[in-house]
């Protein structure tokens, strides 16, 4: 008995109200604790025997002294436990004040991991992703923040913000990509580009989104062409058919470059016929979106799961830039629907 109470002491004692590494655990310490001394409580203490050195009165005050400390250590712990996230952010704020990276990148990953839709934390993260041109991350990232987090006005300016230098900085490495007639690596950023403009409400982009700025600044018919062969050799027949159609109107315009126009008329038509049947499959697949996201809000689950799956079906083509919603509704109306 004596053991027990000493135990527990030390349990108590050593419950963390401070360091939100340990929170989530020593909550769930404090409860074992709790239920512990109510498990004395109810078995022990009726059955107790007084003695010299250990008198019913002393055990009383003992386990009420106990239970009052880890009662309230328990009620700390629970709002702490609830701002966690937040503190972790504090945590690697202050870290990257004073230059220590690796710990910032810690906490600030903690916090995320305690809560991925902080608006803090992925404004803080999405920077540090573009510092470092991690353009694919930034733009999963953006995604979170555009479709499932709450926004004041403040952390929306600032999404805001963020949106137009993650643009201009993707199109303008792009631009400089193609320059050193790096097209493989400048594809996947037109890429990310596409799907950036397919996925996020931005009025950036139109119909040329990643020619524009590419066709001003360079012009240059062998990048066109580098980059159509590159993306056809991966399967997007969208962007290949796009830059060999760039490929023709820089022809059209510069009729005393000759050297390329046969074989580009010949994939530039191929390539077209391409794009026709692909960009059909592409209506039908976000019409198929608009529509299942529809009948989710209005309740109607089976449905709207149902024309999810069509939806899926499609991407097999590899003709258009996937929905992300998609993959996530089924995952989530699976687990509703138990299918």
């Amino acid at each position: 008995m004596a053991s027990f109470i000493k135990e527990k002491e030390k349990q108590i004692e050593r419950l963390n109200l401070h360091n939100p590494d340990y929170i989530p655990l020593h909550l769930l310490v404090s409860r074992e604790i709790i239920e512990a001394l109510n498990k004395f409580k109810n078995e022990v203490i009726p059955n107790f025997i007084e003695c010299a050195d250990f008198t019913f009165s002393y055990l009383i005050n003992k386990y009420d002294e106990l239970k009052n400390n880890v009662e309230q250590k328990h009620d700390s712990l629970i709002a702490l436990n609830k701002r966690v996230h937040l503190l972790f952010y504090q945590n690697a704020l202050v870290e990257y004040q004073f230059n220590n990276e690796v710990d910032g990148d810690y906490f600030l990953q903690r916090s995320l991991q305690y809560n991925s839709t902080f608006p803090e934390a992925i404004l803080l993260k999405l920077g540090r992703l573009l510092d470092k041109n991690r353009f694919e991350e930034c733009l999963s990232l953006l995604n979170t923040l555009y479709y499932e987090t709450q926004l004041d006005e403040n952390q929306e300016n600032r999404a805001i913000e963020f949106t137009d230098n993650f643009y201009d900085k993707l199109y303008r490495t792009g631009d400089s990509l193609v320059k050193a007639e790096r097209a493989a690596e400048a594809l996947e950023l037109f890429e990310i580009l596409e799907a950036f403009c397919l996925n996020l409400p931005t009025s950036y982009c139109n119909d040329d989104y990643y020619h524009g700025v590419l066709r001003s600044k360079s012009g240059i018919l062998e990048s066109y062409l580098a980059i159509a062969h590159t993306a056809e050799k991966r399967g997007n027949k969208e962007i290949a058919a796009h830059f060999f159609q760039y490929a023709q109107e820089y022809l059209e315009e510069n009729p005393h470059v000759k050297n390329y126009e046969y074989k580009l008329e010949d994939n530039y038509a191929y390539k077209s016929e391409d794009v026709q049947a692909g960009n059909a499959i592409k209506a039908k697949y976000g019409q198929l979106v608009v529509e299942a996201l529809s009948l989710c809000k209005s309740e109607k689950f089976a449905e709207s799961y149902t024309l999810f799956l069509e939806a899926k079906k499609l991407e097999d083509c590899k003709c258009f830039p996937v929905d992300f919603r998609v993959d996530l509704m089924l995952r989530e109306l699976s687990n509703y629907l138990g299918r």
